[in-house]
């Protein structure tokens, strides 16, 4: 679920590697990343691409030449998977050498980019000019997540969907620090208290960020978030994954998606949420 990115409000969202169920490597923050990381990434981008819109395809289908929103764009390595299909691909990032470098990569790959400067609670995007927004990894770094959705909301066309991953607080697994193993189940003025210190003392433990994760989001209150946005339709990973695996993992996966119990068993299991917001 997790690929190289940038939340749009200069936070890092590095590519982890994960060592076992409470054990968890931060690498260097994305947006940091250099033309040629930003080229050997492009296939794993491709490929995150074509699993994204065939998960989403049954509920919101996306068809060039649709106008497509990378929120956080770092430097549009996901975009650049988009323009490749015949996408119209547009981003916001607030940290100004990364839209540099998707400048560069725009260049070597022959492919047209418009990433704009800019953060997540005030897209730079005229009201319905977007068909499809997506935002992985920026929910836990903003000020106003709220906000967030608020504004995926109103640049969205009718009808438009807004595709977000972000943390969970009833998972006790995360890639937003090492070190300290069920770290979403702490206390919130706690966990704040160790960003901070992570922050300015052990800055690896964060992917060297000066952003790290603030909020940790139960799944409840996201959907009441998204309905109070305007969202008419929410629709969850496992409902988005539905018929994706074969055999006794596929059968759990798809029995997930309309049973609550085995839905929240799966949820304490997986980091991090996902979910589909449709306009309509």
């Amino acid at each position: 679920m997790n690929r190289p990115h940038s939340a749009a409000d200069g936070t890092s969202v590095p590519v982890e590697a994960q060592l076992g169920p409470l054990t968890m490597v931060k690498e260097q923050a994305t947006e940091r990343a250099d033309l040629q990381t930003a080229l050997a990434r492009m296939p794993e981008a491709d490929a995150f691409v074509d699993r994204q819109l065939k998960r989403i395809e049954p509920f919101f289908p996306v068809r060039p030449p649709a106008r497509v929103l990378d929120v956080g764009a770092a430097q549009g390595v996901w975009l650049t998977a988009l323009a490749k299909r015949g996408f119209q691909a547009v981003g916001v990032e607030p940290w100004e050498p990364a839209i540099e470098v998707s400048r560069d990569l725009a260049e070597a790959t022959g492919l047209r980019l418009d990433i704009r400067v800019g953060v997540a609670e005030a897209l730079p995007f005229e009201d319905e000019s977007i068909d499809f927004a997506n935002a992985y990894s920026v929910l836990e770094h903003v000020d106003d997540p709220d906000q967030v959705l608020r504004e995926a909301f109103r640049v969205l066309r009718r009808p438009g969907a807004f595709l977000f991953s972000t943390t969970s607080a009833i998972s006790p697994f995360q890639v937003e620090i090492a070190g300290f193993p069920g770290f979403p189940w702490y206390p919130p003025a706690l966990q704040r208290r160790i960003m901070s210190w992570a922050t300015e003392k052990r800055p690896a433990l964060v992917g060297n960020t000066t952003r790290p994760a603030i909020h940790w989001f139960k799944h409840r209150q996201v959907r009441r978030s998204l309905h109070d946005a305007g969202f008419a339709e929410v629709v969850d990973r496992w409902q988005l994954r539905r018929g994706e695996r074969d055999g006794a993992l596929g059968r759990v996966i798809d029995l997930a998606g309309s049973n609550r119990a085995v839905r929240l068993a799966g949820d304490v299991v997986e980091s991090g949420m996902e979910y589909l917001a449709v306009k309509r």
